[in-house]
């Protein structure tokens, strides 16, 4: 199944996810006007989140992304780890 997502986030900026689960996250894909740095770490962002279950908690999901962020020192302007994983479980509940 695929489902998509789309919102303006409290911290400004808006995001779009598409995802593709059955029982887990099999493809991602994160779309928007926010910025990070360095760029291409969104790639390492949507990789953690896939194969997860899609009964993963949104925490579970913020933990992913915290971890990267952490490990590449990442800036992130407009978003953050707890957005986009509540988006992606909007997606995955629609």
């Amino acid at each position: 199944m695929i489902s998509q997502a789309r919102k303006k986030v409290k911290e400004g900026k808006v995001i779009k996810v598409e995802v593709e689960y059955d029982e887990v996250i099999k493809n991602i894909r994160i779309t928007g006007d926010f910025f990070l740095h360095p760029e291409d770490i969104l790639d390492k962002i949507e990789k953690s989140i896939i194969g997860l279950n899609k009964t993963d908690s949104e925490e579970a999901i913020a933990s992913n992304i915290n971890r990267i962020i952490a490990a590449e020192d990442v800036q992130m302007i407009g978003i953050s780890p707890e957005s986009i994983a509540g988006l992606v479980k909007e997606a995955l509940n629609s």
